[in-house]
């Protein structure tokens, strides 16, 4: 800003140190004050209101890191009406390729991508089927391995070129597979399996990678991502993205119309399912505070969901569709809801206010054998339910109604075979197989289309325990087995195939978890994440164990931010074992349990006054039982009553994992003991426990011994450590000489390039005002300026970029044109990325410069090539010209003191940076028949 040093008055011009003598009055003066002020404070509010605009304006923008997944398909979900002539429980043609892409580099001029492929997936029309998340156990053959299918893609944001960086890879490569569909006979130990070998050409993969980069071009790579749209190569005709740490377009919108009486409140969006009764049925996605009146939420969604929102106590369950605008009143008066699939909503509305469990449990199976007269039954219940689905049908999206239709079945399913172990009836194939509800489900892959009470069907159905010789239902399509809560691993693991199989091991390791602890599940645990790839499951597992790795024996209580530990009744620094029970009462069976157990413990570890028994519970119950507890004088009893506050006992049972009844015990340094531990276990857990402290200092006196001897034995190792160390520090330091006197040679030797360098170009200007070229002399000075900098800038850095050392050479060849008459080209091959790839400093300048010099000069014309190649680990650098040539006998001599530093740094630089250039020098007449010198400098690069 220029600073005003005089100031334009009506009275005149007024200097600025003079400002002090003008007199002003005191009313004037408060006035302008004031004015001042108001004036401040508004420019203040209009600066941050300006400043939040921006901010809140302001685009997204890719960066390093950034990452989506992007999903081809032959198809993708329909949201039209369904077709009467489709069996919408029939396998589909079904072909998606899932990749996962990252930004790795990101800058005005480049952006560098990296695809990988993440899934591959097909479902054929005869119930064939390959899913890659899933190990199939076929010994497949894949080269490359689908976790190594990477596209490298460099886009050049100025001439909008993609360029494969890999492509030569890609195009022989393919992707091998098998498809296929097994039977097992439990009973009579046999299984068969029918494969068919599948391939995926990666050239076509990389042609949809580029048609989805065409159309995001459209937009310059900007954000918000597209979030779908058409393709077409080979079987794939759509994209969509899946997931995203970038924004997405959004295809679906949320109007929600919020009264007085919600308004402040925040709205919970929730992705939820209608099996009430499954663990971990809501998803939390989105949530932010409403204001009276219509609020409008944008969102995207991959696929159809079933979404809750809540605020405050008013609830809403509706089908989001993508493409869909949905308005919500949320008065409770007028509680109505209008969308575009509004056929959807009114099923869901239906399927809501049914009865929770009538599905699974319909009314009058208790009655029923599984003879004919109960399948008929069963299948007449079906029917009722179809028909009811059916009479919806026309004014449901497709995609619903197949989910739906199956969840049909899948419910049915599920409560017959339940039903059947409550009652000890064993089921066998041929009655199952005759109701309508298993032969319309495919259990193998139907957990692509999400049908309602399908996990709750491989929970009670698949995952089950082994009986060799059970009769069993158990094929590509039907799982049946008796009931048990932990199972062995290793069964599973080579019976079953699939989601299933996955869905039963999960099972399996979390159960495990729940009753044993992470040192049983940690073996299939580990097996576990080996195999398995689906994101899903892994999540869900990884979580599991973390949450149980803090639950385990001397884990720190304090971590876990207990009620009951924050209750101002517990003492929890007093150095005691202590014992928390929680229930609402205690028999007296229980409390003569609870005391001789507890007593055992006492006199077995000599822990008189070093244990407290709590009782928490809900209420006042009658403490006379507990009175005449055997060994009580041993341990001190205290109750805490929570009252309303019971509902946080809850909470920590929750945490911890725990039943009403079961003991948690707790150390005297405040580490877990036990959880969930059964009054006859008392003794063993602390027992357990108190040898596992112990257990260190029963091996201190072994220890002593074995350091007594391991000290002789240190003290002469550390003498001929000693000698071996003064050694090697000679050693080094003799290498650090010699690598400072390598430094010192090769800057010494760049000094002398750079001026060499100036005065070959001063005489080039010199030449040019001698023979009058005014012109050319003062172009050649404002080019020299230029290139100048450039070599200044190059001096401090070891490395600079091909890009830069190419475009140094360009200017100096452009600056001899104007004194010498030659041409030159410059060639870099397909596979140089001059951006990326890194060289030393004026490392190629020298051999241009003794080309023109030495061997086109004294021609008097000519031709310079440079050619940079790339041959696997190796850069290929090569300056030719068609001059005089070189005389052997001179060579390293005659022929430029350019040529003799250059040859004497790349010697230097091989030794520095611990690789091997190689430079070769030849005179093209004894090559090639031709005058002329070439100069090739191979560089190896990583």
């Amino acid at each position: 800003m220029k600073r005003v040093s005089k100031i334009s008055t009506p009275k005149g011009v007024i200097k600025r140190s003079e400002l002090h003598t003008i007199p002003l009055k005191t009313n004037n003066f408060n006035r302008m004050k004031k004015i001042s002020l108001a004036l401040i404070f508004t420019c203040i509010c209009f600066q941050m209101l300006f400043s939040n605009n921006i901010e809140n304006d302001e685009p997204a923008q890719l960066k390093k890191g950034d990452w989506f997944t992007i999903e081809f398909a032959n198809r993708l979900e329909d949201y039209t009406a369904p077709v009467d002539t489709i069996d919408y429980c029939a396998p589909i043609d079904l072909k998606q390729l899932v990749l996962k892409c990252e930004v790795l580099e990101k800058s005005n001029k480049n952006l560098r991508l990296d695809f990988r492929l993440e899934r591959v997936l097909d479902l054929k029309k005869d119930g064939r089927y390959y899913d890659s998340y899933f190990q199939n156990d076929i010994k497949e053959q894949n080269k490359p391995a689908l976790q190594d299918i990477v596209f490298e893609v460099n886009i050049d944001l100025v001439s909008d070129f993609i360029q494969f960086l890999n492509s030569a890879a890609i195009d022989s490569s393919l992707y091998n597979y098998a498809t296929f569909s097994r039977e097992v006979n439990i009973k009579g130990g046999s299984m068969s399996s029918t494969e068919y070998g599948e391939t995926i050409d990666l050239k076509f993969v990389q042609f949809m990678i580029e048609d989805y980069l065409n159309e995001w071009q459209k937009q310059s790579y900007k954000l918000p991502l597209l979030s779908h749209g058409d393709i077409d190569v080979a079987d794939y005709k759509k994209y969509r993205i899946l997931e995203s740490g970038l924004p997405v377009e959004h295809n679906f919108q949320l109007v929600v119309n919020i009264p007085d009486s919600l308004a402040g409140k925040d709205l919970e969006i929730y992705e939820t399912k209608l099996v009430p009764f499954l663990e971990n049925s809501e998803k939390e996605i989105h949530i932010q505070s409403m204001n009276k009146g219509l609020n409008y939420l944008d969102l995207y969604l991959p696929e159809q969901k079933i979404l809750t929102l809540r605020s405050g106590t008013m609830e809403k369950k509706f089908i989001a569709t993508p493409t869909d605008t949905l308005r919500i009143n949320l008065d409770a008066v007028n509680n109505s809801l209008v969308s575009k699939y509004q056929g959807d909503q009114e099923y869901l509305s239906l399927l809501i206010k049914g009865p929770k469990y009538y599905r699974v449990n319909p009314e009058g199976l208790e009655n029923m054998n599984l003879t004919d007269s109960g399948l008929q039954f069963l299948n007449e219940e079906t029917a009722q339910l179809i028909n009811s689905l059916d009479s919806f049908k026309h004014v449901l999206t497709a995609t619903f109604y197949k989910k739906q239709l199956l969840s049909v079945y899948y419910s049915v399913a599920s409560g017959v075979v339940n039903w059947c172990e409550d009652n000890k009836i064993r089921s066998n194939y041929s009655e199952l197989s005759n109701l309508v509800a298993f032969q319309n489900i495919h259990p193998l892959y139907d957990y692509i289309f999400h049908p309602d009470y399908y996990n709750w069907y491989l929970r009670s159905v698949t995952y089950n325990s082994f009986r060799p010789g059970y009769e069993s239902v158990s094929t590509n399509q039907w799982f049946t087995r008796n009931y048990n809560s932990i199972e062995d691993y290793n069964v599973y693991d080579v019976l079953y195939w699939g989601y299933p199989k996955y869905s039963t091991l999960k099972n399996i390791v979390i159960s495990d978890l729940e009753h044993n602890g992470v040192k049983s599940a940690q073996e299939n645990y580990d097996k576990f994440l080996r195999s398995c790839s689906y994101p899903p499951f892994l999540n869900e597992i990884k979580e599991v164990y973390a949450r149980y790795k803090r639950l385990e024996p001397s884990e720190p209580i304090a971590g876990l931010g207990l009620n009951i530990i924050k209750n101002k009744h517990f003492d929890g620094k007093n150095e005691k074992f202590r014992l928390i029970l929680c229930a609402d009462e205690i028999t007296r069976n229980t409390a003569t349990g609870l005391g001789y157990n507890i007593g055992d413990a006492v006199q077995s570890f000599d822990l008189k006054d070093k244990v407290e028994l709590y009782i928490i519970s809900a209420k006042e119950f009658d403490r006379s039982v507990m009175q005449n507890i055997p060994n009580s004088e041993n341990f001190e009893t205290l109750y805490i009553n929570m009252g309303e506050s019971y509902s946080l006992v809850w909470e920590d049972l929750n945490v911890l994992s725990m039943f009403p009844g079961r003991l948690l015990i707790i150390s005297p340094d405040d580490k877990i003991v036990g959880r969930n531990i059964i009054v006859p276990l008392i003794r063993k857990s602390i027992g357990e426990y108190i040898e596992t402290q112990n257990q260190p200092k029963s091996h201190e006196n072994r220890k002593a011994a074995i350091l007594g001897a391991l000290t002789a034995l240190f003290g002469s190792a550390l003498v001929a450590w000693m000698i071996i160390k003064i050694s090697s520090q000679r050693i080094k330091k003799r290498e650090l000489a010699q690598r400072k006197l390598s430094e010192l040679e090769l800057k010494a030797i760049r000094s002398q390039m750079n001026p060499h360098f100036i005065f070959n170009a001063m005489g080039s200007i010199q030449n040019l005002m001698n023979h009058n070229q005014t012109e050319k002399a003062n172009l050649y000075l404002s080019s020299f300026a230029k290139l100048m900098r450039m070599v200044l800038n190059s001096s401090n850095k070891k490395l600079v970029s091909l890009a830069d050392e190419l475009e140094l050479i360009r200017l100096y060849l452009e600056l001899e044109q104007l004194r010498v008459d030659f041409q030159f080209k410059v060639v870099v091959g397909e596979s140089v990325n001059p951006e990326t790839e890194e060289i030393p400093g004026m490392l190629l300048q020298p051999f241009v410069e003794n080309a023109v010099i030495h061997g086109i000069t004294p021609k008097g014309e000519g031709i310079i090539n440079v050619e940079i190649l790339k041959s696997d680990t190796n850069l290929i650098c090569s300056i030719s010209d068609d001059g005089v040539g070189i005389d052997p006998a001179k060579t390293g001599n005659g022929n430029g003191l350019a040529m003799k530093f250059a040859e004497k740094r790349v010697n230097l630089l091989s030794e520095q940076l611990k690789t091997r250039m190689k430079l070769d020098v030849e005179n093209r007449s004894v090559s090639e028949g031709k005058s002329g010198t070439k100069v090739t400098l191979i560089i190896p690069v990583e």
